[in-house]
């Protein structure tokens, strides 16, 4: 197991083994913060009684210490698992929702004989275990629980028929039959006799009331944010952001300039744009190459080293097989994969170690823009304070009638009802048919209603979709493993996620203009282009040439799909051949296509070549 792991942590291997035999623990460390140089795990506590080993980051250190009452001399000392060991001496499973950061960990209880198995929200890191004939395991990734001769090496249909499905991830089901995952915010318990127990310790925060003066409530935002980032400026190496030209990277690249800045520290933006060459697909509402924008923020902060990356020379899906390897899922997007893995390569390059912060989850927290209010003020009764937010928004140009209508009333609606409605005035609708090729036998209608799309309020929408969290920590350890990189999201830190979750929505709506708490929290650190854009960036806006460059290739896997069987039971393998047969060329490309392909095709092709991996079949 521990030579299946070593590729995720190079820096230092032990192992612990109980004196009876019964139990073992393992750690391959990778040395991801200063106070990694002082880690010993396996770790035990001063009786003996708890064993640990984690995968974690913590932030909150010096709270966690001030109610130890550990000092600041020895909490220079102490790495993250020894404070995790102290923590849980002292409180037990009660410690988990007071630790802040990503974190995945295990217990041994000797006196009791339970084995803890934890997961942070929303979940930064991943755990997995199996049962096996000798009893239980447990890894950090899948590939270590395969090394054991008796977990079968195999896919879950039913999760990866999900994942293209739209329905979210619950439960344990991994990507690997046999193999379970902690879920993120859960609390997994396994008695001597076997008997698992499961508790989810995350619970959402209660709503703030409205404020007449909002600016309390900007500043105890706009605060908690620029924590969220410090607390993941502590590394041992460079610091990097992926800068786009949207709301939330440039957001998190300006707080980390300021940060980094007042100890004479550099920060390297690295920002990807469209080849040059390359037929660049845009729209009204999207634009492709957003390094314009970015170099503005970049600009703006001396501390900065910007670099755009236009990714030569690759192509989509050329790294297929090595993001299989790492990385133990598949993508939902291999358009952008293409950038993604290059800037991790250009961060790599900064030097193993180097901390690269993301706004992934902005969207869901720092950037949310609020359109759920309208359709809460209506479930409320209060429809004069519905119409006069209704009436600001057409006015100030943010939505079109159609908007409105959509946003105001699809709660009412059975999406059934919803989708005809988008047909009928031209929209496309989100069915999973129109992003894969499922077969219609392999749709679970029911499922899908729960993917969040629809909610009602806010909260419950941002809730619904945390489980693609699932996707990116898996993602985040491949990279790590490959290129060196820490991933950070200051976005997804679990304090601002309760923040924003318990703001009102009248923050993030309000005066007819959406987003507006993230204007106001950060109108004086970005240029009025960012702030004042109303198109969408498009990502991997190059797309359909890089897909051009691979024709054969993807054509080919195509083909090899209808070797694997659990693929024909999934999916329309001759639609999927059809399109690899017809790609169309990039300079005569029709705007149906992006669906045909960039989602239909690609998804598909995605799936079918983690079900050929997992089958290990290179015919």
């Amino acid at each position: 197991m521990q030579s299946a792991l070593a590729i995720y942590g190079r820096d230092r291997a032990a192992r612990w083994e109980s004196d009876d035999g019964t139990v073992a623990i393992a750690c391959q460390l990778m040395r991801l913060v200063p106070e990694d140089r002082f880690d010993r795990q396996p770790l035990a506590d001063e009786s003996g009684r708890f064993h640990l080993v984690a995968d974690a980051r913590i932030d909150n250190r010096a709270d966690l210490a001030a109610e130890l009452a550990i000092p600041a001399e020895r909490l220079q000392n102490m790495s993250e698992s020894a404070l995790i060991v102290a923590a849980w001496r002292a409180w037990g499973p009660g410690c988990i929702d007071r630790l802040y950061g990503d974190f995945a960990f295990a217990v041994w209880d000797a006196e009791e004989r339970h084995l803890h198995l934890v997961r942070d929200f929303p979940g930064g890191r991943p755990l997995f275990y199996a049962r096996t004939s000798n009893g239980l395991a447990f890894a950090s990734m899948a590939k270590g629980l395969h090394a054991l001769p008796d977990v079968a090496y195999a896919a879950n249909i039913t999760t990866i028929r999900d994942l293209l499905g739209f329905v979210p991830m619950k439960g344990t089901g991994s990507f690997f039959a046999g193999i379970d995952r902690v879920e993120p915010g859960t609390h997994v318990c396994f008695a001597a006799g076997g008997e698992r127990s499961i508790r989810h310790w995350y619970a959402p925060p209660p709503p703030l009331p409205d404020s007449a003066d909002p600016r309390p409530q900007i500043e105890a935002f706009r605060t908690l944010f620029d924590r969220a980032v410090a607390d993941r400026l502590r590394g041992i190496a460079g610091y990097a952001s992926l800068l786009s030209g949207g709301l939330d990277s440039t957001a998190v690249t300006a707080s980390a300039a300021l940060q980094l800045a007042e100890t004479d520290q550099r920060l390297t933006a690295i920002t990807h744009a469209p080849h040059p060459d390359a037929r660049v697909l845009e729209s009204p509402s999207r634009f492709g190459d957003e390094s314009a924008h970015a170099r503005q923020v970049a600009e703006r902060y001396p501390n900065i080293d910007h670099i755009i990356d236009h990714a030569p020379g690759r192509a989509i899906g050329d790294d297929r097989d090595a993001r299989f390897h790492y990385q133990e899922y598949p993508s939902l997007n291999l358009c952008n994969e293409v950038w993604m893995t290059e800037l991790a390569r250009r961060a790599g390059a900064l030097g193993r170690g180097t901390v690269v912060l993301t706004g992934l989850w902005g969207n869901m927290t720092i950037s949310d823009h609020g359109l759920e209010r309208l359709n809460a003020l209506l479930c409320r009764g209060k429809l004069l304070r519905w119409l006069i937010e209704a009436f600001a928004v057409l006015r100030s140009g943010a939505m079109t009638p159609l908007g409105l209508a959509n946003w105001s009333l699809r709660p009412f609606l059975r999406r059934e009802r919803f989708e005809a409605l988008q047909r009928q005035f031209g929209r496309q609708t989100r069915h999973p048919l129109n992003f894969s090729l499922l077969r219609t036998d392999q749709l679970s209608e029911d499922r899908y209603d729960e993917t969040g799309k629809t909610a009602r309020d806010r909260r419950h929408r941002i809730l619904g979709l945390f489980w693609q969290q699932e996707l990116v920590a898996l993602s985040n350890k491949g990279l790590l493993a490959r290129f060196g990189v820490d991933y950070r999201d200051p976005t997804a830190d679990r304090r601002l996620i309760d923040l924003c979750l318990a703001l009102p929505d009248s923050l993030f709506l309000r005066q007819g203009q959406p987003k507006w708490l993230y204007r106001r929290a950060f109108q004086d650190r970005l240029p009025s282009a960012i702030l004042e854009e109303r198109r969408k960036g498009l990502q991997a806006a190059d797309w359909l040439s890089r897909m051009a460059t691979a024709r054969d290739d993807l054509l080919d896997e195509a083909v090899r799909a209808r070797s694997n069987v659990q693929a024909d039971t999934l999916f329309d393998l001759d639609g999927l051949e059809c399109l690899g047969r017809s790609m169309p060329d990039p300079d005569k490309a029709l705007p149906s296509d992006d669906l045909k392909y960039r989602y239909q095709f690609l998804r598909t092709l995605s799936a079918t070549h983690f079900l050929r991996k997992v089958q290990r079949d290179n015919s």
